[in-house]
């Protein structure tokens, strides 16, 4: 149990960026540890809740965000308010970041001025620093854990072997925050953590060399422990109608692990599914044993339609014909299908992006999704368009920001804005005919973005809702009206709130 030492529970506020459909899991893990031993929780996300109201009814005596290096500016802004209200209650608050970007870029503790970020896992460092705040002991030499003062090449460093180990996750914390999630009827778990590729737009090397000697790079809850929680989730909480697993990748091959989830899942559970999935990893026996387990739907990024960006420059190492095949298992087996493609990829022509969408449109993707190409600081990505000028390192930060436009400077503004409009216009024109492909052509050189945003984002959300998370929803017209807006406000209309 810990308690400050008035004997009061310690109270912790999680902080997070937003909230849409997909939960938390590190913050509603690391709940379910704190609560354990006695400590008030609670979650917000800076662009759906406000932040002042929260501070002043919870007043937490930790406040713990949540950042992605993309919405960096944001946690900064809001910590104004953060500092303004502790000055005026003049209360003892730690401050203190976990997740990506204080892991990549831990100088964020002394330009927010923290008291304290995680680099990595914070499963066994954040109880512990909150145990030592709370006994008003000094908060240094914590595994995964930096001060001020400290050097990351010092730092004490940890991984969590034994998943089993850990409680499962904290469905409570989710939905308080937005009990509106309580009527969709997916709920979703993770069976392991850490990832063996390479991808050059992604951290993970970076990852792997901070963690270089610390344990396993992937590891795997045992079946058991999975079993356990997703029947405890169908037990407590509101009828759960799609089990979602939220891993990087879910299955890499046909192993003894897949084969007892199989027959477990079945038997035990026999509930539909969705997994992510790579095009390397899903081949026919691994799609016949999803399908016949129970997976009805999955997300397979493409990433690139080229297959030159896709291996050369994105580092995916899958060929056409490998993502081809992929795909056309998916279909065999009667599993739908979503997926990202990337656009504006760093030395290529808008030529390209439209290649890229026409090898997706031969896909047969359910969904497919097109993006503009974030390029996050400090990746090998990043660092290979600095080399090749497409990017100054100057705006190497300001560029992960996500904007409308390519932070890319090879591409012309009339390119940039057939790109975006191509993001958006791009998933409704891969299913129509190919006679409808000069239509295209033309709308992509009409300057109509906002209308083209709208049409794009209600057409996705609309059959991501109708064929790849299908029976999710609330058959209720007001709580399906509820989501719908949400939606819309989060993905077409995002802001961040302090108020």
């Amino acid at each position: 149990m810990i308690n400050d030492q008035s004997g009061h529970p310690i109270k912790v506020l999680f902080v997070t960026g937003t909230m849409f459909f997909g939960e938390p899991m590190g913050v509603m893990q690391l709940s379910a540890i704190l609560k354990k031993q006695s400590v008030v929780t609670k979650m917000i996300a800076l662009r759906v809740h406000s932040l002042q109201k929260t501070l002043d009814e919870f007043t937490p005596d930790i406040i713990a965000y949540s950042a992605m290096s993309c919405e960096s500016k944001m946690f900064k802004s809001a910590d104004i308010h953060v500092q303004q209200w502790i000055r005026d209650g003049k209360k003892r608050v730690l401050r203190v970041m976990g997740g990506a970007h204080s892991t990549y870029f831990p100088e964020i503790l002394s330009e927010m001025s923290l008291d304290a970020v995680c680099v990595g896992e914070g499963d066994r460092a954040f109880p512990e620093l909150i145990r030592r705040f709370a006994a008003g002991e000094g908060i240094k030499n914590i595994p995964n854990i930096l001060t001020p003062g400290d050097d990351l090449g010092d730092m004490r460093k940890e991984l969590i072997e034994n998943l089993d180990d850990l409680p499962f996750l904290d469905r409570d914390i989710l939905y308080e925050a937005m009990p509106l999630y309580t009527s969709l009827g997916n709920r979703g778990f993770m069976v392991g953590r850490g990832c063996p590729y390479n991808c050059s737009y992604c951290h993970h090397h970076a990852w792997r060399e901070l963690f270089k000697g610390c344990g396993k790079e992937v590891r795997r809850r045992s079946v058991s422990h999975v079993m356990e929680e997703i029947l405890s989730v169908v037990k407590n909480y509101p009828a759960v109608k799609l089990v979602k697993f939220a891993d990087d990748t879910f299955a890499y091959k046909v192993d003894d692990w897949m084969l007892e989830f199989s027959k477990r899942y079945k038997e035990e559970v026999g509930l539909p599914f969705y997994c992510v999935m790579r095009s390397n990893t899903l081949t026919e026996d691994m799609a016949k044993l999803l399908s016949e387990t129970g997976c009805i739907s999955m997300c397979m990024a493409v990433e690139s339609g080229i297959e030159k960006f896709r291996n050369e420059i994105l580092k995916r190492g899958i060929s056409d014909e490998l993502a081809i095949r992929s795909f056309g298992y998916a279909r065999k087996y009667g599993m739908t299908t979503w997926g990202n493609t990337m656009l504006g990829i760093p030395g290529s022509k808008f030529e390209d992006d439209f290649n890229s969408f026409l090898f997706v449109k031969r896909l047969g993707m359910t969904v497919p999704i097109f993006g503009l190409l974030c390029p996050y600081p400090r990746t090998q990505l990043t660092d290979y368009a600095i080399k090749i000028g497409a990017l100054s390192p100057e705006d190497e930060m300001d560029a992960c920001f996500w904007g409308e436009l390519s932070s890319f400077n090879c591409f012309t503004d009339k390119e940039k804005r057939m790109q975006l409009n191509l993001a958006y216009l791009g998933p409704l024109f891969c299913v129509l005919p190919d006679m409808f492909l000069p239509v295209l052509k033309i709308l992509l050189k009409i300057n109509a973005t906002p209308v083209y945003k709208f049409v794009g984002m209600f057409y996705t959300l609309l059959f991501l809702a109708l064929r790849v998370f299908r029976g999710i929803y609330p058959k209720n017209p007001i709580q399906l009206f509820r989501l719908f807006c949400h939606s819309m406000t989060v993905m077409v209309f995002p802001k961040g709130t302090t108020e």
